[in-house]
């Protein structure tokens, strides 16, 4: 059956928390019963928008419950989306002509020996960098909490080693088994809001330190607002190595 179908839709979701819509169609020759869509057929739809959303693919055998049995009404339009926080169970949605809808859980795949090189290997493989937990946004990505895992189309942009990777931030929540990207992430702060710093003011021949407070995220360079922890002043100063913040006074 599978092969009267053709996929007419590349991804349309922003993101692989959004739902993707294929457009499906039957072959010219095909009989009227030929377009109703089977186990195989919805297996090869999810093998397509999760390769097409970056992500590791399952086996497909682990995509279920899917009857061999079974013969879905034609589908002019299938919907496909990603439910719960681990993102491993996925809603068919068929508006018309006759609407269904149809969940599964698809288990993910056993990762492989890392690679670090960003080519494909010999077999066609990219190397992506995956979250192993979920993760909310403003994580600042470290080793134990992410994993390389090898696919055969890797999403736009992906990051591709774990070097790479360590020590930004998510911009957005992720989970097991999805592609971080440059999109996804970005450069963490030397200092985020609510983290201590040291205050140092000076003049000629002599400099005081004292305890502070970041009232917002900076990087090294950045002008930044503080308080002072003893005084409960807010100051702004120069945000250098260290944590600490340089002031002209106190």
């Amino acid at each position: 059956m599978t092969h009267h179908l053709r996929i007419l839709a590349l991804v349309l979701a922003a993101s692989p928390a959004q739902a993707q819509t294929l457009a499906l169609q039957s072959s010219p020759a095909a009989p009227i019963e030929a377009r109703k869509l089977g186990a195989d057929d919805l297996r090869e739809a999810l093998m397509n928008w999760m390769s097409a959303q970056g992500r590791v693919l399952p086996d497909p055998a682990s995509i279920g419950p899917l009857d061999p049995r079974m013969s879905l009404p034609a589908c002019d339009r299938l919907e496909i989306s990603a439910r719960g926080a681990s993102a491993n169970t996925f809603q068919f949605r068929c508006e018309g002509p006759t609407p269904w809808t149809h969940i599964v859980r698809a288990g993910l795949a056993t990762a492989p020996t890392p690679v670090k090189a960003p080519e494909a290997t010999p077999q066609g493989q990219y190397t992506i960098i995956v979250p192993k937990i979920d993760l909310p946004a403003g994580t600042v990505l470290t080793a134990d909490v992410l994993e390389e895992r090898q696919v055969f189309a890797p999403a736009s942009h992906a990051l591709k080693s774990l070097q790479e990777a360590v020590g930004l931030r998510l911009a957005a929540a992720s989970g097991p088994g999805l592609a971080l990207t440059t999109r996804s992430v970005a450069r963490a702060p030397a200092v985020a809001k609510g983290e201590n710093v040291t205050i140092i003011a000076g003049g000629e021949g002599f400099e005081i330190s004292s305890p502070g407070r970041a009232e917002q995220d900076g990087y090294e360079g950045d002008l930044i607002s503080v308080k002072n922890l003893k005084t409960g002043a807010l100051v702004k100063g120069r945000l250098e190595r260290g944590k600490t913040v340089s002031v002209m006074k106190l």
